[in-house]
């Protein structure tokens, strides 16, 4: 079975030996402080239910929509019934995607202006920000002499008066509460972990309960990561894993990933092939090689080499291209792993639990992002890791400032 391998010590000892375990709700390797904000399948199933009560998907062409501005100086689509409603940033991307222009532009209009490291603004958009926006919309996707003013297209509203989303009417929508459903069956007794999204979207963990692991005695924990939207944000997705263990903080220790499926949101879907691919692929990888294991706790062997762990941790934001405000987010969860686990977060392994640390406290796109980020770390090389440590040495104090802002002055 993944993981079985026996070994004399692993990162996530300090869970099970030092905090209070879910052994008698059936969850051993998870904290029971962690387990109490998880929350079962019906509690989701609801949540989703009340959200899609809330959304209404329009069919019809761009002529049955208006750019406007609103009495409240918001650009808005006026649909023929008279109904405003505002674009989401995605529904934004959508609209210029679909409109062959930028949609940094267009969503860019309606953010204030912040200063990059103090925590002030420069100035707010207004009205006249509004009016260009719009004109932008008309100049684009609304000029009849470019675009097909009649062709159907989807559109996600909800009741709170938002677009959620303009997608083909070729998009084939994978119900949140269909996948819901096939994963109850699949994984029956499953509590759900680090739990995000609505009825558009989902993200998060399904803890698989120690009743149907493969052995009795096993040192690890089983979970499904699971990510559906309906709306395009992301593909359905199904990956099994295993863990040593997850802390009171929700952090997951020595975790394997099995592999992934993803499926398109387009055309015609086969649900019940879909179905049973997501379950063949729990019920085939659960028993895997210990291989992601193995890479996650060699990443402790990798040490700074005596240069300080701020350099290290500002060069890979650097490598990474993280804005100063997150770099800062990546150094200050650096810091709270240090305290947990002392030396040992100087190393590698403390820069991948950084960068999936500061994650959690993100948005859906942010956190699968950093946790992308952390997957990263967890597979260099030695050879990378001592060149990047090498390069980090060059940084000083002004550059330290330049990545991190002056908040970490």
């Amino acid at each position: 079975m993944l993981g079985q391998n026996k070994k004399d010590t692993f990162a996530g000892d300090f869970v099970l030996k030092n905090q209070k375990t879910s052994e008698d709700k059936g969850f051993q390797n998870v904290s029971a402080l962690w387990l109490d904000q998880c929350i079962d399948y019906d509690t989701a199933m609801d949540k989703i239910a009340n959200d899609q009560a809330k959304i209404q998907d329009i069919r019809g062409g761009l002529k049955d929509w208006t750019p406007t501005v609103n009495e409240n100086d918001e650009a808005v689509l006026r649909y023929k019934d008279g109904r405003e409603f505002v674009p989401t940033d995605h529904a934004l991307k959508n609209i210029a995607v679909a409109g062959r222009t930028s949609d940094w532009f267009l969503r860019d209009l309606r953010d204030d202006k912040s200063h990059q490291t103090k925590d002030e603004v420069i100035f707010k958009r207004d009205g006249g920000d509004s009016e260009l926006l719009v004109h932008c919309l008309k100049q684009t996707l609304w000029r009849d002499d470019r675009f097909d003013q009649e062709k159907d297209r989807l559109w996600r509203t909800w009741s709170d008066g938002s677009l959620r989303a303009m997608l083909s009417d070729k998009y084939a929508i994978v119900n949140n509460m269909w996948v819901m459903d096939v994963i109850r069956e699949a994984i029956p007794g499953g509590m759900l972990s680090h739990w995000r999204g609505d009825a558009d979207n989902m993200y998060g963990n399904v803890l698989i309960p120690d009743s149907i692991r493969q052995e009795d005695d096993s040192d690890y924990g089983g979970m499904l990561s699971i990510g559906n939207s309906e709306i395009g944000m992301r593909r359905i997705s199904s990956c099994p894993s295993v863990f040593r263990a997850i802390c009171m903080n929700g952090c997951i220790w020595d975790q394997e990933k099995g592999r992934s499926i993803r499926q398109v949101h387009r055309g015609e879907l086969n649900l019940s092939l879909l179905k049973n691919e997501i379950v063949s692929n729990l019920t085939e990888q659960i028993p895997l090689m210990n291989h992601g294991i193995d890479l996650l706790l060699k990443l402790r062997e990798y040490g700074s080499n005596g240069v300080p762990m701020s350099k290290i941790v500002g060069q890979f934001c650097s490598d990474f291209r993280v804005t100063k405000k997150q770099s800062y987010g990546v150094l200050k969860a650096f810091a709270v792993e240090k305290g947990e686990v002392d030396s040992l977060a100087n190393s590698a392994f403390g820069v991948a639990n950084a960068f999936t640390r500061f994650g959690q406290t993100l948005n859906d796109e942010g956190w699968v992002k950093f946790d992308e980020i952390g997957g990263k770390v967890v597979n260099i090389t030695e050879a990378k890791w001592t060149a990047t440590v090498e390069r980090s040495k060059s940084i000083g104090e002004k550059d330290l400032e330049k990545i991190f802002g002056s908040l970490a002055a």
